[in-house]
């Protein structure tokens, strides 16, 4: 056994217990040291959801070497508790990035600015996600052929790749059409101690609405409540640093180097060679390529990347002083699902303090002791719901998401931020409001999610410094049907608070007396509408700024093979290709995109 198997075979000993997730092998400061030392074949920039899933996969090829780049480190220690997922947002390992203002919304956010949480560690923000394993509609990767002209992206064109990353765990369950076993990455279902779980199944029943065994069935549609699926194992996160690097680490073609940020990508006669990279020295070094480039950098900075090294709208390059290599419309179409977590409702039983704050602790320490079970929990979020605004609709436009704040606990998060701060960029005066029902008990929040967003927004640079964030422009709700559609929603919980279980249960949807709306009376349309302009916030799910497109889309910037257009050599695989947001939380179809693109470039080299 050599040196790297023990050392592999250490860290998964290590994993059985509560440390930190490492990989075992950090090639920067060899890289640094001698960027020639080894011949690459594949340069992977970004060790995330995508990035990892295709490093993994290249590498499986013994004859090609594989570079995989990522600007972070390994994943604190907290990150493998999926019930903290949450703890880990606005921290080092969060890109953390920061919209633009806009004329009317995001005023109750810290600058009127929208938070867009990216995880910047090895496996992305797999690493820093919810966890959920949702994959999409039939509807939404037909419209990714039939629409936007993506052959090969329809729904049974990617099932397979869905299948190959996954290993269904849940016997029960499990139905060999839509799931597999034995992938790298482990799906779980979850369970909870949280009283509130029955309360609010019972009521969406009293509501007509029908409990969905699995989610992810595709046919007829997952209309209704249930429990959804995660990416953990044991009770912990499995990230695709889990599922997908460490099994590989042992392979002597795969070079992961941590802490490394890519500055440009090297082109030279229309074909990429290789990448510009920082040092911990600050010292800008280049490395190259014998292959191809796979940019897997995610939405946001991917289309920055592309921009930098002279690829994206050529008078936005010119803006910069930058020369253009090839006239792409890189950055556009940006998309997100929007939210609005601002149903609050507190429980009302008449009980001392002591007794709500016992109650509370008591249920917090029930639901920690699942992870030490190996048990996979995400506390109430285990509940979700999709639901239709409309009865003409085919398919599900609104997804309820469910979380709890334990009684007195909205400040006591280890950054010492505000929960709502922390999760959704509000500003003080708002989470001040909710610290004020917090003190009455624990919250609980029933947000609904705009699925099927129309509008779109752009990822701009704000320099030609690499360092800085790039400008982001969220237009968000420019269409008067997504602001309808959100009404919907709203309308569904508050008809959900006056259902007999949640009156009985105690729980009571509280106002939330925002001063900007305070010429508005509770529960109207206007009083929503104002709710929405100020607290509106994005979900975490920033897709589509490099648009996958057919030859001919002159608003695509790479091809059905993922190819960056006009350029050899560079490809890109990750959430930013995706010309239409998948109709659920984007992280699944993110992998299925890296798998279906590394067996794309293992065809295209007769490997497969």
């Amino acid at each position: 056994m050599n040196v790297k198997t023990i050392a592999v075979t250490v860290l998964f000993t290590v994993l059985n217990g509560y440390n930190a997730l490492i990989y075992p092998f950090d090639y920067a400061p060899m890289l640094c040291a001698d960027p020639t030392k080894v011949t690459f074949d594949f340069i992977v920039v970004g060790g995330g959801s995508a990035g990892a899933t295709v490093a993994a996969r290249l590498s499986e090829i013994p004859e090609w070497n594989v570079l995989l780049l990522e600007a972070g480190g390994d994943p604190p220690e907290i990150t493998e508790n999926p019930i903290l997922w949450n703890q880990n947002l606005k921290t080092k390992c969060d890109w953390a990035f920061l919209s633009e203002k806009h004329p009317l919304l995001f005023k109750g956010m810290e600058q009127e600015r929208c938070l867009i949480s990216r995880g910047c560690m090895l496996g992305g923000s797999s690493s820093i996600n919810a966890m959920v394993y949702l994959r999409g509609t039939v509807e939404d990767f037909s419209q990714w052929k039939n629409k936007y002209g993506c052959h090969g992206w329809d729904y049974e064109d990617v099932l397979p790749y869905f299948k190959k990353s996954e290993d269904f765990v849940d016997i029960c369950r499990y139905n060999s059409e839509i799931h597999s076993r034995g992938g790298p990455l482990t799906v779980t279902p979850l369970e909870t101690f949280d009283p509130a779980y029955k309360v609010i199944a019972e009521s969406q029943k009293l509501l007509n609405l029908i409990k969905v065994n699995d989610l992810n069935r595709m046919d007829p549609v997952a209309v209704g409540y249930g429990n959804f699926d995660s990416t953990t194992r044991n009770g912990h996160r499995c990230s695709t640093l889990k599922a997908f690097l460490i099994p590989a680490s042992n392979r002597p073609n795969l070079y992961v180097a941590k802490n490394t940020i890519v500055t440009g990508i090297l082109i030279e006669n229309d074909v990429a060679v290789g990448v510009n990279f920082k040092c911990s020295s600050e010292e800008i070094k280049s490395v190259f390529c014998t292959k191809e480039v796979v940019i897997c950098a995610g939405p946001i900075k991917s289309p920055q990347l592309l921009m930098l090294s002279g690829i994206g709208p050529k008078e936005h390059l010119n803006d910069h002083g930058i020369t253009t290599i090839k006239d792409l419309p890189v950055g556009y179409n940006l998309q997100d699902h929007v939210s609005l977590p601002v149903l609050v409702f507190t429980d009302r039983k008449y009980r001392s303090i002591e007794d709500i704050k016992n109650e509370s602790s008591d249920l917090l320490q029930k639901e920690m002791s699942l992870y030490s079970k190996n048990i996979s929990t995400l506390g109430l979020t285990n509940l979700m719901t999709f639901y239709k605004s409309n009865d003409d609709l085919e398919y599900p436009d609104i997804q309820l998401i469910n979380f709890r704040i334990p009684f007195n606990s909205t400040n006591s998060f280890p950054n010492k931020i505000n929960v709502f701060t922390n999760m959704f960029g509000y500003a003080k005066e708002v989470t001040d409001l909710y610290d004020e029902l917090n003190w009455l008990s624990d919250l609980i929040v029933i947000t609904p999610v705009m699925l099927q967003p129309l509008s779109t927004g752009r990822v701009m640079l704000k320099s030609v410094n690499p360092l800085d964030d790039p400008r982001i422009v969220l237009n968000y709700l420019s269409y008067d049907k997504e602001i309808e559609t959100l009404l919907k929603g709203i309308e569904f919980v508050v008809k959900l608070s006056k259902t007999q279980s949640m009156i009985d249960a105690g729980l009571v949807l509280e106002e939330l007396k925002l001063s900007n709306c305070a010429d508005c009376i509770w529960d109207t349309r206007e009083y929503w509408i104002c709710i929405i302009q100020n607290l509106a916030a994005p979900f975490y799910h920033v897709v589509g700024t490099c648009k996958m497109g057919s030859e001919d889309d002159c608003y695509s910037v790479v091809d059905t093979k993922l190819r960056v257009k006009g350029i050899i050599g560079l490809r890109l695989m990750d959430s930013s290709i995706m010309p239409k947001i998948v109709s659920v939380n984007t992280n699944a179809a993110t992998i299925m995109i890296g798998e279906k693109g590394s067996d794309i470039i293992k065809e295209c080299y007769g490997k497969l």
